[in-house]
């Protein structure tokens, strides 16, 4: 029995081992080839003279690699003669790691972005912004970071629960040494900016952009909190444009997150300045100045060659394009994914039963996330790949 992960989708172990000394690495031949058509895809071979590996790329020569490796956990001095093909169900293999609850070092995160490449994820979805935290150098705005990357306390249940000042921030130089990082092992970082919610990190070094004027805090619980950034002010737009002009000199990755999720809409209710924008462009709802506001976000990206990726929230007005947006699905009671989906625009499979790892393993096991299908979701049509582009975990 051989333990690989992922299972690759065609594997025929022959008689006969190749054999070399412990301690030291198998005769290894290597070639790119046009005849393994897509893209990350490669083909192992195991006989007497020993590895060779055919890929269709340099990507795919790198996870040919990572499985010879993952091939050689299970023996000692000799493989088995054996033949390989592997080529990937998405093209969007994703992960997330969140450094506003818990800010981790730049080793901590090396270390975890190497687990993730083990293993052939080719995303990193790094979420730099939430109410307990901003983790980004800026230049534009240097007191966003000087405020909202401290806050006064950390109270997450009974593992971090104390008053100590917690903070921490990525300097642009430790940024690309992270994108560098995560290059080499073909993974593309995807930074998240979280807007209009989750912003209070944001909003304590600048009160102005709420509804409000109210001052606040860096939050230190979990949940989800009522100062959001005023959409009807234009000066919350000039802001936001800098940060992302700023993320993007840092990150040269297709997509840029731009969150959206969880965003309470009482105080838009109660906002004169929301109320004349909403009143203005016509708008029924909240829900569709939301859109509006996430439409005119991902319109800014596309200008810099970007494509947003906004969670699910984001289209509930059904006023959001698909031209430029890219949905991830974590949650959602509404039809609106699904109808996204089914209309052929893209969604990443975010769900938050079983993929949110995070929690307990009597509720996420690793078993229901490697078996998950992501493709039975209820009320999204089958008779075709449809529009999943990928999962994240």
């Amino acid at each position: 029995v051989m333990f690989l992960c992922p299972q690759p989708k065609k594997l025929e172990l022959k008689k006969g081992y190749y054999r070399f000394p412990v301690g030291e690495e198998p005769a290894t031949t290597c070639e790119i080839t046009a005849l393994l058509g897509q893209k990350e895809s490669y083909r192992i071979e195991i006989d007497e003279n020993g590895v060779h590996i055919q890929a269709a790329d340099e990507a795919g020569l790198f996870y040919g690699k990572l499985t010879v490796k993952q091939i050689m956990l299970n023996f000692r001095g000799c493989l088995p003669y054996l033949y390989i093909y592997d080529e990937p169900d998405y093209s969007y293999r994703g992960f997330m790691i969140d450094v506003c609850r818990h800010f981790f070092s730049i080793e901590d995160l090396k270390m975890m972005i190497d687990a993730a490449a083990y293993f052939k994820f080719n995303k990193f979805h790094f979420h730099l912004t939430d109410d307990q935290g901003f983790r980004i150098e800026l230049e534009s705005y240097p007191q966003i970071t000087a405020i909202g990357s401290v806050r006064y306390g950390s109270h997450f249940g009974k593992i971090h629960n104390d008053e100590e000042i917690y903070g921490g921030y990525y300097t642009k130089a430790e940024l690309k040494e992270i994108v560098e990082f995560c290059r080499e092992r073909h993974i593309e970082v995807i930074p998240e900016f979280d807007v209009p919610g989750h912003t209070s990190a944001v909003l304590a070094a600048m009160p102005e952009l709420s509804c409000t004027g109210e001052e606040i805090k860096p939050q230190t619980t979990n949940g989800v909190f009522q100062d959001v950034l005023c959409v009807g002010n234009e000066e919350t737009y000039k802001i936001i444009y800098s940060v992302l002009d700023e993320i993007c000199e840092i990150f040269p990755s297709r997509y840029i997150h731009v969150g959206g999720d969880e965003v309470p809409k009482a105080h838009w209710n109660n906002c004169p300045k929301c109320q004349a924008k909403r009143e203005e462009l016509g708008l029924k709802t909240m829900e569709e100045l939301q859109g509006v506001f996430s439409q005119e976000i991902a319109a800014y990206l596309k200008k810099k060659g970007r494509r947003a990726i906004c969670w699910n929230e984001a289209i509930r007005g059904g006023n959001v394009e698909n031209d430029n947006v890219t949905v991830a699905w974590w949650m959602d009671k509404t039809d609106a994914s699904v109808k996204w989906a089914n209309s052929g625009a893209p969604v990443i499979i975010e769900s938050f039963s079983p993929y949110y790892v995070d929690y307990p393993h009597g509720m996420h096991s690793l078993r229901d996330i490697y078996v998950h299908n992501p493709r039975n979701i209820k009320g999204m049509k089958k008779k075709k790949k449809n529009s999943i582009i990928g999962i994240e975990s």
